[in-house]
């Protein structure tokens, strides 16, 4: 299977002030989908066609200290985080080598859905330098059902633009994995065009540029 683009993260400081900003941007009530017990996180779902997003927000009933749920708890204002590329993982993590990129994994994932089946996953992260969440993870959903065919569905995704003060180099990294995303130079920054009701753009914010999923 190609690589391809499998769904963007959104970070929000609660549930319930992602769930609000899903329902105010979309006209839609994002799925609730489950914890990441030990990170420190839930998430909420929804369907953009091919991809999907999730809302990833702090879960308080896991302890936060030293989590990615810790980081999340302290935003002053919701964002794009990052992407996630589907594809074969060993392969992926071979081509980033060649580029001098290292990386960690595949990993195994899991969280249980609200009807108590449990989804089992693996992820791949590179150590993306000062790319941070320009750089995507790498996920492979192994016998699960992609999210994006199971979430209520908020629109179509339309585009993806990817700036940073090393564009070019960005752009090459990205080439390698046979990804063709819009990278341009300039401050860091993810720009999502979704076709919805509306036209929509989601944008990273000053607070979720600086987070660290890894």
């Amino acid at each position: 299977m190609a690589n391809q683009i499998d769904h963007f993260m959104f970070a929000a400081a609660s549930l319930e002030a992602g769930m609000s900003w899903a329902q105010d941007t979309f006209g839609v009530s994002p799925e609730y989908g489950g914890e990441h017990v030990g990170l420190g996180t839930r998430n909420a779902l929804l369907s953009l066609g091919d991809v999907y997003l999730e809302i990833i927000v702090p879960d308080p009933a896991q302890v936060l200290t030293g989590t990615f749920g810790e980081q999340l708890a302290n935003l002053s204002a919701p964002g794009l985080v990052t992407w996630a590329v589907q594809g074969d993982l060993i392969e992926i993590a071979r081509c980033l080598a060649e580029q001098g990129v290292q990386s960690v994994g595949p990993n195994r994932t899991e969280r249980k859905t609200v009807e108590g089946d449990m989804l089992v996953w693996e992820l791949l992260f590179p150590f993306a330098g000062d790319f941070g969440g320009r750089m995507p993870f790498f996920i492979d959903w192994l016998d699960c059902p992609h999210p994006a065919k199971t979430n209520p569905k908020a629109g179509e995704y339309i585009g993806m633009e990817l700036s940073s003060p090393q564009g070019a180099e960005l752009r090459s990294l990205l080439a390698s994995l046979e990804l063709d995303v819009e990278v341009v130079n300039g401050e860091p920054g993810i720009r999502v065009e979704i076709e919805s009701v509306n036209p929509i753009t989601l944008l990273a914010s000053k607070d979720t540029l600086a987070l660290s999923i890894t």
